[in-house]
């Protein structure tokens, strides 16, 4: 646990601009590719692969900012119904769980499984269900989080596959930037 919640180097120029076209991608696949069975209900989406890939590179600080700033901004950039503040807490929470097991970009099968695990479980079943019963009355968000789980459970190995094709695709990417920075 050395340096896991260090700051330091977290936030230079360099690593901003690498969160920002993340952050902005994250926007883009939550906002334009997911597909929605109603408008409070999502089937399939993608943006858990940006979210994982500044947790592992940067670790849990940045992606706690991350989640706040990709979820508000996004909110923004396509709103649907008001703007509810504590959806960025699960952002938030995803990305510090991801980051726990996912920093210093250990892509392995079981690291990634268990990750999304815990935010299934921690995050989509916990915190959103009591985020939908806040907006939508225990009723409904019961229904959602029932038709969620058979959601979750066959997005979870799509999921996997995704995290460690981009994950490690983003570290290849980044040990060439550090080469590269190097040789200059």
């Amino acid at each position: 646990m050395k340096n896991f919640f260090s700051i330091k180097n977290v936030f230079s120029v360099r690593n901003l601009t690498i969160m920002a076209l993340l952050a902005a991608l994250d926007v883009v696949l939550a906002r334009y590719t997911t597909i929605h069975l109603t408008p409070q209900f999502t089937l399939v989406s993608f943006e858990y692969i940006p979210a994982a890939i500044v947790s592992a590179l940067f670790g849990p600080w940045a992606g706690i900012v991350f989640g706040l700033v990709s979820d508000t901004v996004g909110y923004f950039a396509n709103p649907v119904g008001p703007y509810l503040p504590v959806w960025a807490i699960s952002a938030m929470t995803a990305n510090l769980i991801q980051s726990v097991f996912l920093y210093r970009g250990k892509f392995s099968w079981w690291r990634i499984l268990i990750a999304r695990l815990l935010v299934m479980l921690i995050v989509t079943m916990g915190l959103n269900f009591i985020w939908q019963s806040m907006y939508f009355g225990a009723a409904a968000a019961a229904y959602y989080n029932s038709a969620r789980i058979i959601s979750n459970l066959v997005q979870l190995p799509i999921q996997v596959i995704l995290i460690r094709v981009f994950g490690q695709m983003a570290l290849r990417t980044v040990s060439r930037l550090n080469a590269s920075r190097q040789s200059v």
